[in-house]
């Protein structure tokens, strides 16, 4: 994946500025990414263990991405929801890291967590659309906006890493995950990758 990340960062970077303010939390979290994959390379070559570092990353794409829903959802309850469940959610982040799971394993229990919030925000964005009395009365089709393909992409890979999140520990003990479960990741990161450039090219349409 950090191939297909690295050459998607390129045109993202080249046309930051036709993202608006959701689309450039969607850059953010691809930046992240790469440093995500970047660096779990390095450290896993140095050190063996990256896990301590995959845990830290995936609190900061947690806020990166609850600032992207943030927002994207128009709702103000809604909103306030997104922002206060940053403090339970990195309260369990501290808990999984240091006591319930540990530094040097997969925290499984945050994860989890973290996913199925994201993919609710995703499901709300989407009901979202769909309701929208605005593009509804300028007949706008909600193919024709950025951040309905960046957060299909986000939704397609999230559900696909949904399984790996869950239950990562217990594939690793196993020797299961990279003959079952990478390939659907992998291919999950893929679909990501390119309704993230279909969405980048809706950006530049409504620019141009």
């Amino acid at each position: 994946m950090t191939g297909i990340e690295c050459l998607l960062l390129i045109p993202f970077t080249l046309n930051y500025s036709v993202l608006d303010k959701a689309g450039r939390w969607a850059y953010y979290y691809l930046l992240s990414s790469v440093v995500f994959a970047l660096g779990s390379l390095l450290i896993a070559a140095l050190y063996r263990n990256n896990l301590w570092f995959t845990s830290v990353m995936h609190l900061l794409q947690f806020i990166i991405l609850s600032a992207y829903y943030y927002v994207l959802i128009k709702r103000p309850p809604l909103k306030l929801i997104i922002k206060i469940l940053l403090i339970p959610a990195f309260i369990l982040f501290i808990l999984d890291f240091f006591k319930l799971e540990g530094i040097y394993t997969y925290n499984s229990i945050f994860a989890t967590v973290r996913t199925c919030l994201l993919l609710a925000y995703g499901i709300i964005f989407f009901i979202q659309l769909l309701s929208d009395d605005d593009l509804i009365k300028e007949a706008v089709f909600i193919n024709s906006l950025p951040n309905f393909w960046f957060n299909s992409g986000l939704f397609i890979y999230l559900c696909s890493s949904f399984l790996f999140s869950l239950a990562y520990n217990f594939f690793l003990r196993h020797s299961l995950y990279n003959t079952a479960f990478q390939p659907i990741t992998f291919i999950g990161g893929i679909i990501e990758g390119i309704l993230f450039y279909i969405g980048l090219m809706k950006a530049k349409k409504l620019r141009s």
